[in-house]
């Protein structure tokens, strides 16, 4: 797990359960999209099933890395792994007592109607034939079996349900890993037996290094948005990176200047629309059974985080000019980004209650500009 990037307090407290040898038989790894969460699941699953594992000079528990249980793995370090953006990698390992269950391998299910739908949940019946019934089945290659449900957030109130009695009487050996970016969306039941694992965002340098490898024709300038645009997810830099997304920002935060200086932009909310359905449509061709509503979703996320983000910079900006002897002026100067966190969230909730995705665009931009222009 050494090479896990920036998230040092998951990754020692994981260590600390591995050197005392109290692991605990579920987990739930949460936190933003794309900051090493399934990474680090892997990581820990190789060394759980590792058979003769050994100590760093730090002292840090460590898998051999020569055990028959290690080289199935070799190709499942971090660095190497698929990300949330790829479409069949990774849905299964060479590795019988690790499983990975993702919303795609309804694909590859024996019923036809699961088989079939879009990809917006993991089907229970997915759940069923991935987890549950072969978590009662022996270890095949050591003493160790783990399971790993990624955006657990995708299972339903009754697929949920059905892990219940699997987190409540674990086979010995076994060990179940939820990952999550929106962890309110699992129940109470089901996070009360886990132990939870927090995972922040990376550190900006981090994304830095990233870009500098993986986009290194960027100008200082792109570079700078986009990794304001990141916000901490390298995840999330794939994407802005592979959907040509630094173009948002060069359309939506102009705008938002703008609207600051009494300046509106008749058709912002048109704008966003286009931005996020166009990827939408980009992302699905790239991804076989892909559902433009996911794909709508994980669109307007970015787009909310971009002008959310936007918002905090403009935010510690102003703060650094404020001072202690004016409250009233610190708070007329502060209000109007943080109206505009607000708005964003406030669109996020219309989304999630199924309101037409042009509408709340275009209610996202009358609420920002609104707000804005009354503090110009």
């Amino acid at each position: 797990m050494d090479r896990v990037l920036g998230q040092n307090q998951a990754v020692d407290l994981l260590n600390l359960q591995l050197s005392t040898g109290r692991q605990h038989h579920a987990y739930i790894f949460h936190g933003p999209v794309g900051v090493g969460k399934f990474t680090t699941a892997l990581a820990y699953a190789r060394v759980l099933l590792c058979h003769d594992r050994g100590a760093d000079l730090a002292g840090r528990v460590t898998a051999c890395g020569a055990c028959p249980s290690c080289g199935l793995l070799t190709n499942l370090t971090p660095g190497t792994t698929p990300t949330q953006d790829d479409d069949t990698q990774g849905l299964t390992t060479a590795h019988p007592d690790l499983h990975v269950i993702r919303k795609e391998l309804a694909r590859f299910s024996e019923d036809t109607s699961t088989r079939n739908r879009k990809l917006t949940r993991i089907p229970v019946e997915v759940l069923r034939s991935a987890l549950i019934e072969p978590a009662n089945l022996a270890p095949r290659l050591g003493k160790n079996k783990v399971f790993i449900v990624d955006e657990a957030e995708l299972l339903n109130p009754a697929g949920q349900n059905a892990l219940l009695k699997t987190l409540e009487e674990p086979p010995v050996g076994t060990t179940l890993i939820l990952v999550t970016s929106q962890e309110d969306r699992l129940l109470p039941t089901i996070q009360s037996r886990c132990m939870r694992i927090a995972f922040s965002p990376l550190p900006d340098q981090a994304v830095r290094d990233w870009c500098a490898k993986h986009a290194p024709d960027q100008s200082a300038d792109q570079q700078n948005t986009l990794v304001e645009f990141a916000s901490g997810s390298l995840g999330r830099a794939q994407l802005i990176t592979r959907y040509g997304l630094l173009a948002w920002a060069d359309a939506v935060l102009p705008a938002l200047d703008r609207a600051a200086r009494g300046k509106s932009t008749p058709d912002l909310g048109q704008q966003v629309f286009n931005f996020i359905d166009t990827f939408a449509v980009d992302f699905v061709k790239a991804h076989a059974n892909g559902s433009k509503e996911a794909a709508n979703k994980l669109g307007a996320d970015m787009m909310w985080s971009l002008i959310a983000t936007r918002a905090r910079v403009r935010l510690a900006d102003l703060s650094a000019n404020c001072t202690p002897d004016d409250p009233i002026a610190n708070e007329q100067a502060l209000a109007p980004w943080l109206a505009v966190i607000d708005a964003t969230e406030q669109a996020q909730r219309f989304l999630g209650s199924n309101v037409n995705l042009s509408i709340t665009c275009d209610h996202l931009a009358v609420a920002l500009t609104r707000r804005l222009a009354a503090a110009y």
